[in-house]
């Protein structure tokens, strides 16, 4: 008896437990809506699986959602762009940098930047992620990756685009794969 009760517990918690396969979602139905109207989102795909802000940062001055945050600024006559995300939810401890040098308006810009980091004090066009948890560092390099902006705006200070490209990994080998990223700020806010 006590066996019979035992199989059929482990049948039934077999069953409930392969019919309950949480399937991942089609990283475009994850993703914000590519916008221009300055709606302050930003996602990707990496490695096929959706990435967007999520989460809180805290510090010494307390504690705020984490959501994309855009600069803009010019520096010896030549207008930079720098969008920053985080994901901190659950186990995750990530950051996003988008880095663009010299914009100049709507069109398609290529990844240039050759040194590592994620200051966005070396000079250069670059998209840069990174897992802390993991201690894992990625960036694009030279021909990589590429940022079409499609629009820029520059009295309402609204940017807006999208980007992909292949990011290597810093420090060691092998490389993540960003896609259908997209982005629409408002900058300098």
């Amino acid at each position: 008896m006590k066996r019979s009760i035992f199989a059929h517990a482990t049948v039934l918690a077999l069953v409930v437990l392969t019919s309950c396969q949480k399937t991942d979602a089609d990283p475009q139905t994850a993703l914000p809506p590519a916008t221009s109207t300055g709606a302050e989102t930003l996602g990707f795909s990496l490695e096929g699986s959706a990435w967007v802000p999520a989460g809180r940062r805290c510090g010494i001055y307390g504690c705020s959602d984490n959501k994309v945050e855009a600069s803009s600024f010019v520096t010896n006559g030549r207008r930079e762009l720098l969008l920053t995300a985080a994901r901190t939810d659950g186990s995750r401890n990530e950051s996003f940098i988008l880095q663009l040098e010299a914009l100049t308006g709507p069109g398609v810009y290529r990844a240039t930047a050759v040194g590592p980091g994620a200051t966005g004090g070396e000079a250069g066009t670059k998209i840069y992620f990174a897992n802390s948890r993991q201690s894992l560092e990625y960036q694009s390099q030279p021909g990589t990756a590429t940022i079409t902006i499609t629009k820029l705006d520059t009295v309402q200070n609204i940017v807006s685009g999208t980007f992909e490209g292949q990011l290597s990994r810093l420090g060691g080998s092998g490389a993540v794969q960003v896609s259908s990223g997209r982005f629409d700020v408002l900058y300098n806010r």
